[in-house]
């Protein structure tokens, strides 16, 4: 069923699912919970989920998609692509850290889509992209200007936004507390990794 053909009731259950799923990944990790758990944690009965998704994978995978994609609607609101690459990376990264803030299931459970068969990984990639274009574009002016060091954008994400993910999930499990102070020098020392 594609997300067009979604309307109503039906829309609101592959939501329930796709939110029972995150929970659930969550607190026990992907191998934790049976798909009647599942099904349980969403309010349906166990044969709806497949009329949603394949199977598993399926479900996975489009949880996926859906927590990437609504992290990066946040991550770009406000986002003016003529600020200086400074701010525009200031302001992503801070949207990002407000969204891990306020929504600790997506963020919980990055380490878990992180370790995803590198076949669905790779098939996964190109959707992000699409998404964090935005982020894409802000590297590749930042390369062009000389303001961002020479490094193919994959470890330049990865220098700003792994340890940013980490730092939220930590925050959420109680193991670390970051003032507002410290996360200013949090986006300084990120920009200071990437930029030249």
């Amino acid at each position: 069923m594609s997300q067009c053909d979604l309307t109503g009731k039906a829309a609101d259950k592959r939501r329930a699912i796709l939110d029972a799923t995150l929970s659930l990944l969550s607190e026990r990790g992907f191998h934790g919970f049976s798909m009647k758990q599942l099904a349980e944690r969403a309010g349906v009965a166990a044969g709806t989920i497949y009329l949603y998704f394949e199977d598993r994978d399926d479900l996975i995978g489009k949880l996926h998609d859906d927590v990437v994609r609504e992290i990066a609607d946040n991550a770009f609101a406000g986002h003016d692509p003529a600020a200086p690459l400074a701010e525009q990376h200031r302001l992503i990264l801070r949207n990002v850290w407000r969204f891990g803030m306020t929504r600790p299931n997506a963020m919980l459970t990055k380490g878990q889509f992180d370790h995803l068969p590198p076949d669905i990984l790779r098939g996964r990639r190109d959707a992000a992209h699409e998404v964090f274009l935005p982020f894409l574009e802000l590297l590749s002016a930042g390369r062009k200007t000389g303001e961002i060091k020479d490094l193919p954008d994959e470890i330049l994400v990865a220098l700003c936004f792994d340890p940013l993910c980490s730092m939220i999930s930590q925050h959420h499990l109680d193991l670390i507390r970051i003032s507002d102070a410290e996360f200013e020098r949090i986006l300084d020392a990120t920009w200071d990794a990437i930029s030249s």
